[in-house]
Order: structure tokens, then sequence, then C-alpha cells
């Protein structure tokens, strides 16, 4: 089988490009066929696979969730596999499937080449999504942490970022339907899993799973910052969803709104602005998953 990789090399401020060589010489160590593309844009990394989709099998990311969330927009709904190399601040979409983070251990998972088909998340029809999805507080805190200068990296981000949103934001009003159910809530966010956790390992939806055909909802509604700061470090076991002001549901398809403008976010990338229907993608994407 022969193997395009896409290195992004602005993943973790360059890292990606700096551990090229080693790459190479353990891909190569490895037997793989392969050619190595660095990637000089976003378009650049759909241009490059759109048109080598009849000359590869196997699309590799080196380089981060928002690497991968590219790469399975162009794959979603074709035979081709989509396999990474967790190198980004996060690496949720690896953590979910049981992908090493460690370089050499993740290339022998794209090695041994253990596909299975997932689910992907849709969004208004046309934007899919691989882990998480939401708005709310939750965008705000997407916003700064993509667009921080602060000097920390991977969860440490995040935290920092939910803990800087805390001092200003307000609840919201936030109108939602499902299983033809309307109802108005009062909460900080909402998101949308396809699988357990984003933000660098918080389990917002701990019990999301990609291949069982539904969307697993998190409401986080209102309450006291003070609460707010009691709970977050549950969220990186998926204990928060056991506290009163939080609630969890399951559907196929949810629709969302808001009378505040808010943008989502999904795969840690901005997708649109509300209002956005969620759907299931059942088994619609290939991906090359480490052993269970």
């Amino acid at each position: 089988m022969k193997y395009l990789i896409i290195l992004n090399p602005t993943s973790q401020h360059g890292k990606a490009l700096e551990l090229k060589d080693s790459f190479v010489s353990t891909l190569s160590s490895l037997g793989l066929d392969f050619t190595l593309h660095i990637s000089s844009s976003p378009a650049d990394v759909i241009e490059t696979v759109k048109k080598n989709l009849d000359n590869y099998t196997n699309f590799i990311s080196f380089g981060g969730d928002g690497t991968i969330h590219s790469l399975a927009n162009i794959l979603v709904n074709t035979n081709k596999n989509l396999g990474c190399i967790p190198m980004g601040s996060g690496n949720d979409i690896a953590r979910n499937l049981n992908i090493p983070l460690e370089m050499e251990a993740a290339c022998q998972v794209i090695k041994d080449c253990h596909v299975k088909k997932i689910d992907m998340g849709l969004i208004n029809g046309k934007y899919y999504y691989l882990a998480v999805s939401g708005a709310g507080f939750d965008s705000v805190v997407n916003d700064l942490a993509n667009n921080t200068k602060f000097p920390v990296k991977g969860p440490a981000k995040y935290t920092y970022a939910v803990y800087k949103t805390l001092i200003t934001y307000r609840s919201k009003k936030f109108h939602i339907k499902y299983d033809g159910t309307e109802r108005t809530v009062d909460a900080m966010f909402l998101v949308v899993g396809n699988m357990a956790s984003y933000g660098g390992g918080m389990k917002i939806t701990p019990n999301a799973n990609p291949e069982d055909g539904i969307l697993d909802i998190c409401i986080i509604k209102r309450m006291s910052k003070l609460h707010f700061i009691k709970i977050f470090p549950s969220v990186f076991k998926g204990e928060h969803i056991t506290d009163a002001f939080v609630e969890s549901f399951r559907a196929e398809n949810v629709e969302i709104d808001s009378d505040y403008n808010f943008s989502v976010f999904a795969d840690g990338e901005y997708i649109c602005k509300l209002p956005v229907k969620f759907e299931v993608a059942k088994k619609s994407l290939n991906f090359i998953v480490g052993a269970q």
C-alpha cells in the first residue's frame, strides 16, 4: 500500500518540521512506501489530497487535529484510509482512537494499518467533524486558545483560556430541537460529541463512541462561577455529567440556536455561526486506529 503523508510545518510551533528527518527515518525503517508532502496552507492540504485520491490508498496527517479535520472532510465517503501521527497541542482525535502520542509508536500503528469505519458528525449538511463541536462559552474559549500568545501549550493552553474567559462570560439562552422536543435553556454552552474528548483530554461527552451511530449532547447549564471552577477539573475524567447543573442525552440529530451570535467550532476549527443542525454520518470514514 502507498501512503501520502501530509506534514503541517506549523504544528506545535514548528516542532513537526523539526522532526521531519527523524520521522522519515522511522517510516523508512518500517518499510513503508510513502511520499511526504510539506503543506504550505490549509488550501494546499485540500488541493494536494484531492488531486492524489487515485494515486494513494492511505492518507496520513503529521500534524494536529486541524490537519486531520481537513483531510477527513475530503476522504469522507471514499474508500480511502485516513491515519495520523499526532503532532498538535491537543491531539484529541488520536486519544479517542487509541493512537499513541509518541511518534515512533504512532508510526507502527500506521504500518499495522488496522482500519475501522467510524461515524462523523455533520453540520448543516456540509461540514464534517470527528470529535466534538460546540457553541457558547466553549466557542469563546476555543477562539482564545487558538489565538493566545500566552507561553503555554497542550491541555494547559485550554485550561488557561477557560479561566480567562470565565472572568467576563455570562450564560445565554439557547434554543434546541431534538427527537420532536423543543426547549429553551439558560446555559453556559452546549456541545455535540461524536467522540469523548476535546481540548487536550477534557472528556466532555465521556460516553460518546464514533461507532455507535448516535451523537452525545452535553449542556452545561447556568451556574455560579464558583461552582463552575469547582467542577471544571472533573471534566478530565468525565465525571462532570453527574453534576446537577449538567445535562446529557443522545440523539441522531439536534438543532441549536441562540439569541447571541455564537461561533460554532468543531475539532478546534471555526465552522460557521449559529444556527446549526447536527446529524450523524454513519460509518462514513475509514480510519487507521490503534490496538483496542
